[in-house]
């Protein structure tokens, strides 16, 4: 079973994003910060991490950076509401699909199967 971990501030969509996911078929597991999703990927191994790009403390864009040196095979997918900060350009100098909110079930999925896809295929989603 896929293993997602979802890092966003926003705990309703939190919530929402699990339930949906979970019934979707994935195991998720979730956290309301950046540093909680690397101390978590450190502990634990996650196919996949889907990340909010404005969190308090340690945003997305530095989660990412930490998230490639402790899982470097695993996809990221990021999500923002904010589009005017740079947050997509940002993410996709990185390598990460940044999604914007808000999104919708069909649309993350769709995103989520491709990079799975990608990963899969044993190459690099750039």
């Amino acid at each position: 079973m896929t293993k997602i971990l979802i890092a966003d501030d926003q705990h309703d969509l939190l919530d929402m994003l699990c339930d949906e996911l979970a019934e979707a078929g994935f195991k998720v597991k979730t956290v309301d910060n950046g540093a909680d999703a690397v101390v978590l990927a450190a502990e634990e191994s996650f196919d996949l991490f889907l990340l909010d790009m404005y969190m308090p403390g340690l945003n997305g864009l530095q989660a990412i950076k930490v998230l490639r040196k402790l899982a470097p095979d695993a996809p990221i997918i990021g999500l923002t509401g904010y589009l005017g900060r740079g947050y997509m350009a940002e993410a996709a100098a990185l390598g990460v699909t940044c999604l914007s909110k808000p999104v919708t079930l069909a649309e993350l999925l769709d995103e989520i199967y491709d990079v799975l896809a990608v990963k899969s295929a044993g190459f690099s989603k750039k």
